[in-house]
């Protein structure tokens, strides 16, 4: 699989060249532009997988390349798919820096369109297409090099276990306005005996749990949207949330291990799952 994700970094690198002679149309995952405020968000095509039923599965991303700005952009002319429906669970919510594994789309197992996702962030449009490429195939729930495998999360203690990307939303909720809701979550990861993505000389938590405001009318305000922890094992953390206006949101906990953001690059191993939360007045 090494040779597939030399390919995927290969294909990266040419996107790049192809993004400078038509920035509106990019192919890269890689920005041009970092700045405190007024830079365009960047969508990010990370790969895709087969699913047991013959299906395959978009991973998506992105990088929103201001340092300071959280950029909204409703889903619309500025923020869509195409062809086809222009919603397909993307977020609204952009915070700065790059965001691994945000959200999937499934997609017929022979499909052998192009989908493409347009963005328009500071008056700055950006478009990346999407297609089953050999070269972009990945593994998100087994590093085959060292059998890792990515973190569990619950939201009850007994509840459903959900592993690895994103698919759908994993929990509904209420809440009312300005006032804290906790939201209580239960994560267990085991260790392989040889983790080879691991770095000594920038040594990662074993498991962190991490929230995001994917969607919403108003600003959320985590307790904690970091938290830390020294091993591996079973935990079961709570965070608390308050909501600035009423409507729908939807929030993304991330669970990661050792491996850090997006495995490292290599997206295995970590666990994302969305959560719907009604706020009422």
């Amino acid at each position: 699989m090494r040779l597939f994700r030399s390919a995927r970094l290969a294909a990266a690198i040419a996107g790049v060249l192809v993004a400078m002679a038509a920035p509106t149309a990019v192919s890269a995952q890689v920005p041009k532009v970092i700045r405190d405020f007024g830079a365009p968000v960047y969508p990010a095509f990370e790969g895709w997988y087969q699913n047991d039923d013959g299906t395959a599965t978009l991973l998506i991303g992105f990088f929103n390349s201001n340092q300071s700005e959280t950029v909204d952009i409703p889903i619309g002319a500025q923020n869509h798919f195409s062809p086809g429906s222009e919603d397909r669970g993307q977020p609204t919510t952009f915070p700065p820096g790059r965001s691994w594994g945000v959200f999937t789309i499934k997609v017929p197992g022979d499909f052998d369109g192009e989908l493409s996702w347009t963005l328009v962030g500071n008056d700055q449009p950006v478009t990346i297409p999407f297609q089953l490429r050999p070269a972009y195939f990945v593994e998100p729930f087994k590093d085959q090099s060292n059998n890792n495998e990515p973190p569990t999360i619950r939201f009850a203690a007994g509840g459903t276990p959900f592993t690895g990307p994103p698919v759908g939303i994993a929990h509904t909720t209420t809440a009312a306005v300005g006032t804290a809701l906790a939201l209580p979550v239960w994560t267990s990861d085991v260790t392989p005996d040889r983790n080879v993505r691991d770095n000594p000389r920038r040594p990662r938590p074993p498991q962190v749990l991490r929230w995001h405001k994917l969607r919403g009318p108003g600003d959320v305000e985590f307790d904690e949207p970091e938290q830390e922890f020294e091993d591996a094992g079973d935990h079961n953390p709570t965070t608390s949330m308050t909501f600035g206006a009423a409507g729908e949101y939807w929030l993304r906990a991330e669970v990661l291990d050792s491996t850090g953001d997006g495995g490292g690059g290599f997206q295995c191993c970590w666990t994302s799952a969305v959560v719907q939360v009604t706020v009422t007045e």
